[in-house]
């Protein structure tokens, strides 16, 4: 590999549009896989890996690694000797600084098994980034590798993987809930925030400002489990949950939770015949037809949509629409 100067600002930004259009367009896993063939155009690397964990009792414990051409052996031979593998704590103690060392550099000095972990996967030039979302448990990091036989990573690529990183992990984001929402037909509504959560309620992934609404309701709660009380409203592991300053929604994808929360609105605060009325009204329903259904008469149909346009302060259906809308 010819040495590399780096990527110039305008390589960077078109680079950084392309990957945010290609986030609403793939999976999970291809916009990963997509992302780094890309970025290896601005930074050439031979191997490397996007990882989101927990940061439990002050350790990072990675839930979801993503390799890229690099065998899974990897990762098995890793676990024998992370607790020395000393850019984890680096990386994750500075997080959106990128860090580049070399396994055989003073770096790794007394780290014999992490040198003998590189060495195996020819690794021996690292560059790595993290980000951390302390108020929820979680950090998202990126890891970089050439081998012996290619020259050290420069500082104008270290500065262009600084600045990339944030972006990369939010599209991989972008995509993973993307692609549960469709899994789940479930489409994100107007001030929702959405997390990934396991059927036990460990946050596997987060939109920033997820915490901020969680402790409109919980102000003493930090991650990475939801509130105790959340899950224990919602014992099944999907279903709606509306206290007394937020709304929640959960739904199973395959074996996480999707998990939709927001401030509450007015909307909360209809009764079930309220809601099936306006629902069957925003959809263009006749009064007639709304009073068939439900087996009441097209007057008591005109009474309920007078007191919902009072309740919810709307003037017209587009507007009752737009909020119903908002708590679906």
């Amino acid at each position: 590999m010819a040495a590399s100067t780096g990527p110039d600002t305008r390589q960077i930004t078109t680079f950084l549009l392309e990957l945010h259009a290609r986030s609403h367009e793939l999976g999970y896993r291809a916009m990963q896989r997509v992302a780094l063939e890309r970025f290896r155009t601005l930074v050439p690397f031979d191997g490397g890996l996007f990882a989101v964990g927990t940061i439990q009792r002050g350790d990072p414990q990675a839930h979801d690694v993503f390799l890229f051409d690099k065998p899974p052996e990897l990762m098995a031979s890793w676990e024998a000797i992370k607790t020395e593998d000393r850019l984890v704590y680096a990386t994750t103690a500075a997080p959106g600084t990128t860090i580049s060392v070399s396994a055989s550099g003073p770096f790794y000095e007394g780290c014999d098994g992490v040198r003998k972990h590189c060495a195996a996967f020819d690794i021996e030039h690292l560059q790595s980034t993290a980000h951390v979302y302390a108020d929820a448990g979680l950090f998202w990091v990126m890891s970089i590798y050439r081998s012996a036989a290619s020259p050290p990573f420069s500082e104008t690529e270290r500065v262009a993987n600084e600045l990339v990183s944030p972006h990369l992990f939010a599209a991989s984001r972008t995509a993973r809930i993307g692609e549960l929402r469709t899994l789940t037909r479930v489409r994100g509504g107007h001030g929702q925030l959405t997390a990934i959560t396991s059927a036990a309620g460990l946050i596997l992934e987060a939109e920033p400002g997820v915490v901020d609404v969680l402790r409109a309701e919980w102000p003493a709660w930090s991650g990475p489990f939801v509130p105790p009380p959340l899950w224990e409203a919602i014992p099944t592991g999907t279903g709606r949950h509306v206290g007394r300053r937020i709304a929640v929604r959960v739904d199973a994808a395959e074996d996480a939770r999707l998990v939709h929360a927001r401030l509450r609105v007015a909307a909360d605060d209809l009764t079930e015949r309220e809601r099936e009325v306006a629902e069957a009204f925003a959809l263009g329903e006749s009064h007639r037809e709304i009073g068939d259904r439900l087996r009441i008469a097209p007057a008591t149909v005109r009474r309920h949509l007078a007191n919902l346009y009072e309740k919810l302060g709307v003037s017209s259906k587009a507007e009752l629409d737009r909020m119903l809308r908002g708590t679906d």
